[in-house]
């Protein structure tokens, strides 16, 4: 629609006006005003008749009597407003009426402005200014909406998109090394997620493994997730972080040399991440792990016994001088190693109580004897159950949750 304003309605008007009225008489007279004014004028003579006309035509403005027959105009008023014409059409109602009470009924109908009968043309001309003032606005209006609704939908397609490239990075599931298996859950709390996880041989007897948590949520925690993992891509690929000379460096120097290089990346204190960086002997199972303020990782033993492993740690990025420890650990035939984001353990409930890591270990322990993809599934759905208690519709990129949540598991399994 195109508004064209004159400020004496001696230049032609793009607005279309339905007169409604039941008198033909009255109708002509006020379209033939209307017409020479610059209108298209459009008629019907009671409200079943003007509904007709408003779903077949771009009408503008409805000017309406308010008492008329079959359908008044306070109800004509009412049709209107429920029904969505794909533009705002302003309505002024023509009465005889003028108390307050009648006026607030009128307004509540949905009527955006009032005439008294006889209608004088000096009050005419007043009322069509505003409504041709109210109907540009709401055209500038709909035209920046469209523009926001392609601009959101852009970002909405490269979120996606980065979303499937946030997984391509993520390692395949249920992958066997030497005896070990090794899965996970990945559940961002929007597109990409700020969590990372992975795992690979760094060489012929030994798994790596971490998993990252970056500070605060959306595409700047995504990128920076990333950033972490290149750094561990690089160092299996050019020795220089995981490898030197064939020498394997301890999870506590890979994790001091990565707080060094990200503190001087870093210009905003915020730009930090949580760390859990480990390694496993395939040959004994003997392994070690160090703790960047990371969540603490455990192991729950065949048996059901449940085993804690690292000391805290001080997250990577935010002090350069930060020291590092790494702490060992065993895995027995039938042993899993579990490492996770507290997106779990600082899961809400409605009530605000977190799940809390007694409860995800406790699952765990009661679930050991489950495989990992039905286990995982458990913990999604208790999840989900802990914070939703009631059902909702979920679509890929639909999440229940306020942080992202990643779970890692490593099993000996020979």
């Amino acid at each position: 629609m195109t508004i064209t304003v004159a400020d004496g309605m001696d230049q032609k008007s793009e607005l279309t006006l339905l007169i409604v009225d039941d008198s033909k008489s009255y109708r002509h007279l006020l379209a033939n005003i209307l017409s020479q004014w610059g209108f298209h004028v459009l008629q019907a003579q009671d409200g079943l008749q003007a509904l007709t006309i408003l779903n077949e035509n771009s009408i503008n403005v409805v000017i309406s009597d308010w008492e008329m027959p079959e359908m008044d105009g306070g109800e004509l008023c009412r049709q209107v407003r429920r029904h969505d014409y794909g533009h705002y059409i302003y309505i002024i109602l023509v009465t005889a009426r003028q108390t307050t009470d009648d006026l607030v009924l009128g307004l509540e109908s949905g009527a955006d402005d009032f005439l008294s009968k006889p209608i004088h043309q000096s009050q005419l001309r007043a009322r069509l200014h505003v409504a041709e003032r109210i109907l540009m606005l709401e055209n500038k209006l709909e035209v920046r909406n469209q523009r926001l609704s392609t601009a959101y939908q852009q970002i909405e397609q490269d979120l996606q998109a980065a979303a499937r490239l946030q997984r391509r990075v993520l390692p395949a599931t249920a992958l066997n090394f030497e005896g070990y298996q090794a899965d996970w859950i990945f559940l961002p709390s929007a597109y990409v997620s700020g969590d990372l996880l992975n795992y690979f041989m760094l060489d012929k007897h030994h798994i790596a493994f971490y998993s990252i948590d970056v500070a605060g949520h959306g595409v700047s925690a995504a990128m920076l997730s990333l950033a972490v993992s290149r750094e561990f891509l690089s160092g299996r690929i050019n020795e220089r972080l995981l490898i030197v000379e064939g020498q394997i460096i301890p999870p506590h120097d890979v994790v001091a040399a990565l707080n060094q290089r990200f503190c001087l990346d870093n210009e905003d204190i915020t730009s930090y991440f949580t760390l859990i960086y480990g390694l496993i002997d395939t040959r004994t199972g003997k392994g070690s792990l160090c703790q960047a303020g990371h969540p603490t990782p455990f192991i729950i033993r065949q048996r059901g016994e449940l085993v804690s492993i690292g000391q805290g740690g001080v997250p990577v990025g935010l002090f350069p001088d930060s020291e590092y420890q790494s702490c060992d650990f065993s895995l027995e035939p039938g042993d899993r190693l579990y490492l996770y984001s507290d997106g779990i353990s600082e899961c809400e409930n409605l009530d605000g109580e977190l799940y809390g890591e007694t409860r995800l270990q406790n699952m765990m322990i009661a679930l050991r004897d489950k495989d990992k993809i039905a286990l995982f599934q458990l913990v999604e759905e208790a999840l989900v159950r802990w914070c939703q208690p009631e059902p909702q519709e979920r679509t890929e990129y639909s999440r229940f949750f306020n942080d992202d949540i990643s779970l890692l598991a490593i099993e000996r399994i020979a």
